[in-house]
């Protein structure tokens, strides 16, 4: 249980690490509203794929398989969840 807990929350760091050195691109370049589309883009991308791969790692039932689902599943949420509040700060 506490390797779930790890991995989950691991997922929720690095995740939100990787949004952030996206976004820190995206606002340090010139062209600042099509960066952001890239980098939601890309936050949606990876949630689906990320998303996919927990599902395929969780039919496999070990604890290991399971930490990697968890971790899989959290990975993508900060990102999405402030990728659109940028996109709606930025096109609203």
């Amino acid at each position: 249980m506490r390797a779930i807990w790890v991995a989950g929350i691991g997922g929720l760091v690095i995740g939100h690490m990787l949004w952030l050195a996206g976004i820190s691109a995206a606002i340090g370049s010139t062209d600042v509203p099509v960066w952001v589309l890239v980098v939601a883009a890309v936050s949606f991308l990876v949630a689906i794929a990320s998303g996919y791969l927990g599902w395929q790692q969780w039919q496999k039932k070990s604890p290991k398989a399971e930490a990697w689902a968890v971790f899989c599943w959290a990975l993508p949420v900060s990102p999405v969840l402030f990728s659109l509040a940028v996109l709606g700060v930025t096109y609203l």
